[in-house]
């Protein structure tokens, strides 16, 4: 990664910046002699496998401002604080652990000017404004997938009217509101998080979610006729709609088509599609109830004709265009998922949004392409990647919000 990266400055004259781009050390005592960056990356954020959207925007504004300082936790961590899944304690703690981190390698902002803080952003831009950080400096936060209607509205882990509800609400406008500029992953989304922080609030601009290309490429696919290979993974939160795609594939079985579903994860709606499954197998479904790695993903799709998105019918799951359909794009294959304003369908391409919550309509769109590919089609869906979601599209955005 280009750019330097400080992994550790205390007070005193021990500690020491890392400057990996050049493969030297300096000390405090000479950093001043150093050339200054105008531009920190700044936070306790992950980029591994899963969340790939901090290491593409992270690596093109260091594309962008090369001589950039990035500040992170000594100890990098595989998730980020927010992350369910692991105890409450040992989140607090890490949490802890992360922040005090980046308390003390606070001086590195000292010769920047603009400070972009990669999701989730909230705790340390409460961090940057009680030590004083933020005065006279521009910043960029990315909030990506809003916080209060994911964890409220979406997974459904607390009430609308709770107080856990209230007090995501209020850790969302009180800290976004710190920012300059917020940057989220679609023009929908942009709407609904201007309404949660306010009009008087910071610019907020769109930004494609992002993912590593050197993994997602193009595929070199040959069509060949037969049984029609569906392949679909994700956490299994509900606005995945898992069990409209498990309804969708019992319609398929009964219209006897040649047409076999493959689930890849695990995740909220786990149970329930196992339940149904030990109820009333289709027979054409199978499932690897695992994560695995975006590489790992890649070789399974070279097996398949179809990626599905997703189906859910909440108004989080017809605000975003998840990871899962711009890796299909990507990879050029003919990808289905539900309706969103944000996503035009372009059938001719491979495109096909269907109506939410409709395993009819996704059986129906199947079936279409299942005929389609008998005679001969195929998908040119990287086309539609590249115009919208690329990683050039995210650096010319970027480039847009630095210049403003």
């Amino acid at each position: 990664m280009a750019g330097v990266v400080i992994n550790d400055v205390m007070a005193g004259d021990g500690a020491t910046i890392r400057c990996m781009a050049e493969g030297r050390t300096q000390t405090v005592a000479d950093k001043h002699s150093a050339r200054s960056s105008r531009l920190a990356v700044f936070g306790a954020y992950s980029d591994h496998d899963h969340y790939q959207r901090n290491r593409v925007l992270v690596a093109q504004l260091l594309a962008l401002a090369p001589d950039a300082v990035v500040i992170r936790p000594q100890t990098l961590r595989d998730d980020h604080s927010f992350s369910a899944g692991t105890p409450l304690w040992h989140r607090v703690q890490r949490m802890a652990s992360d922040l005090w981190s980046l308390w003390s390698q606070r001086h590195a902002l000292d010769h920047c000017d603009t400070v972009f803080i990669p999701y989730p952003a909230y705790i340390e831009l409460i961090l940057l404004t009680i030590g004083g950080r933020l005065r006279g400096r521009r910043v960029i936060a990315d909030a990506f997938i809003e916080l209060h209607s994911t964890v409220v509205e979406d997974r459904q882990r607390y009430a609308p009217g709770s107080p856990v509800a209230a007090l995501l609400r209020w850790l969302q406008r009180v800290t976004l509101r710190r920012a300059d500029s917020v940057l989220i992953d679609t023009p929908r989304q942009v709407a609904l998080l201007r309404e949660q922080v306010g009009g008087d609030g910071p610019q907020i601009i769109a930004v494609p979610v992002g993912i590593d290309e050197t993994i997602w490429q193009p595929l070199q696919t040959t069509v060949v006729p037969g049984t029609l290979r569906v392949l679909f993974w994700g956490t299994f939160i509900p606005l995945h709609g898992v069990d409209v795609i498990m309804a969708a594939a019992r319609a398929v079985a009964k219209r006897r088509l040649a047409i076999e579903f493959q689930f890849v994860g695990d995740g909220q709606t786990g149970e329930a599609v196992a339940a149904e499954l030990h109820i009333q197998d289709p027979g054409n479904v199978q499932w690897r109830r695992e994560r695995v790695s975006s590489a790992e993903l890649v070789s399974m799709a070279e097996q398949a004709d179809v990626i599905l998105g997703v189906f859910g019918t909440s108004a989080k799951a017809a605000s975003v265009i998840p990871y899962k359909v711009q890796q299909g794009l990507a990879l050029n294959l003919p990808v289905v998922t539900r309706e969103t304003v944000d996503l035009q369908s372009d059938p001719d391409a491979g495109l096909i949004t269907v109506p939410p919550g409709d395993p009819d309509a996704l059986a129906d769109a199947l079936e279409a392409l299942l005929q389609r590919r008998a005679e001969g089609w195929s998908a040119t869906t990287r086309a539609i990647y590249d115009q919208h979601f690329s990683n050039a599209v995210i650096q010319a955005r970027l480039a847009q919000v630095l210049a403003e």
